[in-house]
């Protein structure tokens, strides 16, 4: 083969070569662009999400004030209240009544107060059954 023959070989394959790798570079940058709008759109999604998060624990909060538990009771009919801080009876683990609560202390003046008693095995860290009492002072 000839020099010139060899030499326009070798530009031909340069040229052939540069060509090849500019269609690489243009499939990968559009494979590229591809995954960059996909990332996108999955971004925007989350922020989506997370905004719909945001408003429903809003909502949920909202719906777990005082006024608004009470405006629900009403709306059922149901006629409740909270417990004034002289109506709470605090209990222990064993199910007894914690001793020198002005509670029990006024109950004790009458026959007697109901409290809860835990009867039964625990499990998980739950009572598995409970029964009703009359406690005495």
């Amino acid at each position: 083969m000839s020099v010139i023959t060899s030499r326009a070989m070798h530009f031909g394959a340069v040229i052939v070569a540069f060509f090849v790798m500019v269609i690489v570079n243009m499939l990968a940058s559009s494979s590229g662009r591809q995954l960059m709008k996909s990332i996108g759109e999955k971004e925007r999604q989350l922020v989506k999400l997370e905004d719909d998060k945001t408003r429903a624990s809003a909502r949920w909060e909202e719906m777990k004030t005082p006024e608004r538990l009470e405006k629900a009771l009403r709306d059922h009919g149901l006629s409740m209240g909270y417990p004034k801080a002289s109506q709470i009876v605090r209990m222990t683990r064993d199910g007894r009544p914690r001793p020198g609560q002005p509670a029990l202390a006024r109950a004790g003046q009458g026959p007697g107060v109901v409290v809860a008693a835990a009867a039964g095995r625990r499990q998980g860290g739950a009572v598995a059954s409970s029964r009703y009492r009359k406690v005495r002072r």
